[in-house]
């Protein structure tokens, strides 16, 4: 009879903390040194004059001088097609880092704003061969910008973060740039506990963790072993319990 009682006891320990544990939703995890976030940083050189210019003009806008940036040379409408050079420091003759390639335009009427949209292509280093798309709105007027970082390639395929933009110097219409890009990729160690989970074969609805880039379990892919972890849990106290109720 003392073994019956106590077979009963451990199965109902048992259900209850089985009850628990099935409520309770898995903490997020983060890396215990690392967010997963990559810190790029280059001056971006901008030449509109002389005999090799690195940003030419393919659209003349229809706005007149009273919607100019007169500090831009610019007029609304107006876009230019950019292949610029990416360099460790402000100096054009330091470390060449890269190119930043696509275009921007003079999108406001009323104030010196340009729409960006290029890809930072990295040629050298780890990262070389890799690209960042950046698209935003840039003020000019303003002292630091924000842009986004819309995609990646190579490395930092399925990149998102954002860059910060500051005119480091200007001559005439021609500029230089600074650019410090903050980015995670599919491959950031984070996992969000909150992200949706199939119930069909644990994975996040994004399917990210199962894309061809073959990154690691981690990220939002690695989101889809929350549910297995809390049945692993109750797996082991189903195990402990049972265990020990045959010593009791």
């Amino acid at each position: 009879m003392a073994a019956v009682k106590q077979a009963t006891s451990a199965a109902a320990v048992f259900l209850l903390l089985l009850a628990v544990l099935m409520v309770a939703p898995p903490a997020a995890v983060l890396a215990a040194d690392d967010d997963g976030t990559t810190h790029l940083s280059f001056f971006m050189h901008d030449i509109v004059s002389g005999s090799n210019p690195t940003a030419v003009q393919v659209i003349k806008g229809p706005g007149g001088s009273t919607t100019a940036a007169p500090a831009l040379g610019m007029s609304f409408g107006d876009t230019m097609v950019m292949d610029d050079a990416l360099t460790e420091t402000s100096s054009p003759t330091s470390v060449a880092l890269g190119r930043m390639q696509g275009f921007y335009m003079l999108s406001s009427q009323s104030g010196p704003v340009l729409m960006v949209c290029a890809n930072l292509l990295l040629t050298s280093g780890d990262h070389n061969g890799s690209t960042v798309a950046v698209l935003g709105r840039d003020d000019t007027a303003a002292d630091v910008r924000e842009l986004a970082v819309v995609g990646g390639t190579g490395k930092f395929r399925m990149a998102r973060g954002y860059v910060l933009w500051k005119t480091s110097s200007m001559k005439g219409a021609d500029a230089t740039v600074q650019l410090d890009v903050y980015l995670t990729t599919g491959n950031a160690t984070t996992i969000d506990a909150a992200a949706p989970v199939s119930p069909a074969d644990g994975s996040g609805s994004s399917g990210s963790g199962s894309s061809g880039s073959g990154s690691k379990a981690s990220g939002a892919g690695a989101t889809r072993t929350g549910g297995g972890w809390v049945s692993a849990r109750a797996v082991a106290v189903v195990v402990a319990v049972v265990g020990s109720s045959w010593v009791w």
